[in-house]
């Protein structure tokens, strides 16, 4: 199924559940147009509401509040206009159109299309729409603007229409103040007498009566032709409105060279009806405007997300948390940029589930999950990057593969227990891509960069495709350079393993689990592994002998400032070069530190001195099996490490 086809048929739902034009359905005062309206966000001091009585007569006026969204009706010429072009919206709009003093060009066009309405109403009889007709033919809009927002208070119009006056604050100083009356925009409301008053934007049947109107316009077209999208014969327009700003989804090359030959014209590559354009346009339009929804990715790009048959849920929030259970992580576990950010991590198996199968924990038969990513790519195109349809019992299984291949389990220091978790997808760009900034955060600073990764890794999850083999690579490169990180070491080591995991799950068939990673055979075979352990050994051999205690036991808060460097820590990355010359080595430089624990702490001296030496034995059974112990250290010498450090502090 196409993109557009998706779009359509989520609209037709919606359509027929009584979704559209429903505030219910609304998020943050934003609704689901109908087809011919389109919308607007008021800043305060730009849309301009006027009330009108049962005799169409003005009788007060206000500035909308700021965030206030008004809803209005648009024809065909108008939802695109652009430069000098006159093409007024059918009843709400600028006072350029408003205004025959402003621009009478412009008022002309627009009065005459208010009389076409007034035409149609005798035939369609609704009453609102007559009140309100009747009002704006007086053609007195701008006096009442001036009447209901200035009152007695002096001003004075320039020549280019620029409205001064002086204001007193509160603080009863004088301001200045000035007004570009042609763009001020203005929308009306109804003073009802046995009803509550009625505006434009809430007035629903009003909004029926249009779409009527244009619907039975369209049909009187003489040219009609077959929708691409529906298969029926229908009036099919060349312009669509933007989704972005300006930006739109369909248009027309201007150069001529991309169709000529084969076609005549550009409208003849692609035919939409206005209808199925107005509904997929409406439809994508309140996705991009739909927090629950969209995210802003950055580089004007936009990943977005739903169920075509489940609106009021939203979408899966696939770069941030997903309803989790405990989300009480360590903040040394969380990057800046995205510190709340944890997907799929805690609860994800029962939040998912009720979100994809419903809280009686069946699969839904009707209905299908989209993913699409979307970038602006210019001020009058975007660009589909990615589209995806996956039925709701695939689109679980898929999320949830994802999560078993990646999560990991970090440790909380306050709430003192390890909690299993996957790292969110920026948390894995600022550890593969990014470095530690000076407030001790991963950050990949460049946004660019950080965008497109993002692109690479969303197949990952929804396509179930493999962890890219450079992302795996730079992983390995990036934990071969620990003294590169002065304060996120933890959390690196924990993102690194869980791509480490997804690695192995994907190109070695190896499951690994943090808690059982000694269980797993491969492991058991393998050197690096061994050599990663034996410096977890090294380093705590050392710290107990600093701090002069050896019970590990030191304070969360201890641990969370910067550690002093180890012998182990310096020779990090000459381990994993050359082994067996860097364990000789370290094994010089931990005596002293071993000694002082024989002599302060004989139990844990001889601890340590049996990790090492059944360590010892198991390297040397391997190089008895193995000609090649010369060669660096791999990815599981990380897995060892982890491993090893972990069973020194965690209970139990």
């Amino acid at each position: 199924m196409s993109l557009m086809n998706a779009l359509l048929e989520t609209y037709d739902f919606a359509l027929e559940n009584e979704l559209v034009d429903n505030p219910k359905l609304s998020s943050s005062g934003l609704s689901l147009l109908p087809v011919y309206h389109s919308s607007r966000i008021s800043n305060g001091e730009d849309i301009f509401e006027i009330t009108i009585d049962n005799n169409s007569n003005a009788i007060g006026g206000r500035f909308l509040e700021k965030e206030e969204i008004v809803v209005f009706p648009i024809t065909e010429n108008s939802i695109t206009r652009s430069g000098k072009k006159v093409a007024p919206h059918a009843i709400s709009d600028e006072l350029s159109y408003l205004a025959n003093t402003i621009d009478l060009n412009k008022n002309e066009e627009y009065i005459k299309g208010v009389k076409k309405l007034l035409d149609y109403e005798r035939e369609y009889s609704y009453e609102n729409f007559r009140i309100m007709g009747e009002y704006i033919i007086k053609n007195t809009i701008l006096e009442d603007f001036l009447k209901f927002y200035l009152g007695n208070v002096e001003y004075s119009i320039d020549d280019k229409f620029k409205l001064s006056y002086e204001k007193i604050e509160g603080s009863g100083k004088t301001k200045e103040k000035s007004i570009d009356l042609k763009k001020v925009f203005i929308t009306f409301k109804l003073e009802k007498e046995y009803s509550g008053d009625v505006t434009l934007s809430r007035d629903i049947g009003l909004h029926d009566f249009y779409i009527n109107y244009v619907r039975k316009k369209n049909s009187c077209s003489k040219e009609l032709s077959y929708c691409d999208i529906t298969g029926k014969l229908d009036y099919c327009i060349e312009r669509h409105r933007g989704v972005i700003g300006n930006a739109k989804l369909i248009s027309i090359s201007n150069h001529d060279e991309t169709y000529y030959g084969r076609l005549k014209s550009g409208k003849d590559i692609y035919h939409v009806s206005y209808e199925a354009s107005q509904k997929v346009h409406n439809m994508l339009k309140y996705l991009i405007d739909n927090d629950n929804n969209s995210r802003f990715i950055g580089e004007g790009t936009y990943i977005i997300n739903w169920l075509s048959q489940d609106l009021d849920k939203g979408g899966i929030k696939l770069l941030s948390d997903v309803e989790i259970e405990n989300d009480d992580f360590d903040d040394d576990f969380e990057d800046e940029e995205e510190k709340s950010m944890s997907i799929l991590g805690g609860g994800v198996s029962r939040s998912l589930g009720k979100y994809f199968l419903g809280e009686d924990g069946e699969f839904s038969g009707k209905g299908d999950f989209y993913v699409l990513i979307m970038e602006k790519v210019s001020n009058g195109r975007v660009s589909i990057k990615y589209f995806r349809r996956l039925s709701r019992s695939e689109a679980y299984r898929r999320v949830m593969d994802w999560y078993r291949s990646t999560n990991w389990q970090f440790y909380n220091y306050d709430l003192q227990k390890f909690i299993k978790k996957s790292p969110s997808l920026y948390q894995i760009i600022n550890f593969v891509h990014g470095q530690e900034n000076n407030k001790g955060y991963l950050a990949c600073e460049n946004k660019k960069l950080s965008r497109s990764k993002l692109e690479r890794l969303i197949p990952c999850i929804i396509d179930s495709q493999r962890l890219p083999r450079d992302m795996s690579k730079a992983t390995f490169y990036k934990l071969s350079n620990k003294r590169s990180y002065k304060k996120s070491w933890n959390i690196a080591l924990n993102i690194g393993c869980s791509l480490i995991k997804k690695y192995k799950n994907d190109y070695e068939n190896c499951v690994i689990e943090a808690d059982t990673i000694s269980e797993v055979k491969q492991l058991e075979e393998s050197r690096s592994f061994y050599y990663g352990k034996l410096m977890a050994i090294y380093e705590k051999i050392e710290l107990d002998a600093i701090r002069g205690r050896g019970t590990g036991d030191s304070s969360g808060k201890d641990r969370r400032k910067v550690q002093k460097i180890t012998n182990s820590d310096r020779l990090w990355s000459s381990m994993i070069r050359t082994p067996e010359r860097t364990r000789f080595i370290l094994e010089s430089k931990i005596k002293p530190y071993m000694n002082i624990l024989k002599k302060n702490n004989p139990g844990w001296y001889v601890f340590y001195d049996k990790l090492i030496t059944e360590i010892t034995l198991e390297l040397i059974r391997l190089k008895e099996s193995n000609d090649k112990m010369d060669s660096s250290l791999n990815e599981d010498f990380i897995l060892g490490y982890y491993y090893q450090k972990n069973a020194f502090y965690k209970k139990g």
